[in-house]
């Protein structure tokens, strides 16, 4: 991919915004924030971070639906406020991602974001560029 295919910022307005786990066995429990708009496959935005702390952890993977960009780890910083989040990605994960910086507002109530700062705080666990802005 050439450096002109990497824009600068994906901005979008997230009407779904989630934070869930997923046990699939009581010692593999999948951690998971996750945001998106529209229709992915009419042009709307779906991403996911999400991590496993079990003895195999590789680390935050981000998804960009419908499995158009799977990647861990490439993640430079990560902050997380009350209206919107801002992630920026390294050199390589932006060529994967083909964007430098996301930035995503949202609306959400006081139960969405309990939700989400506390699966955020899991996904992203240890990781000194994750700040939460409360």
């Amino acid at each position: 991919m050439q450096e002109s295919e990497i824009i600068d910022e994906i901005r979008f307005h997230a009407e779904m915004v989630a934070g869930d786990e997923e046990e699939y066995t009581p010692e593999y429990i999948v951690h998971g924030i996750y945001f998106g708009e529209g229709d992915p496959e009419q042009g709307g935005q779906y991403w996911n971070f999400t991590r496993s702390l079990d003895e195999d952890d590789d680390g935050v993977c981000t998804v960009k639906e419908i499995q158009e960009v799977v990647i861990y780890g490439g993640i430079l910083s990560f902050t997380l406020s009350r209206q919107n989040l801002v992630c920026e990605f390294d050199e390589d994960a932006s060529r994967f991602t083909k964007t430098r910086r996301l930035f995503i507002t949202y609306e959400i109530d006081n139960e969405t974001w309990d939700a989400l700062t506390k699966q955020a705080r899991l996904v992203f666990e240890g990781e000194s560029y994750f700040h939460l802005i409360a």
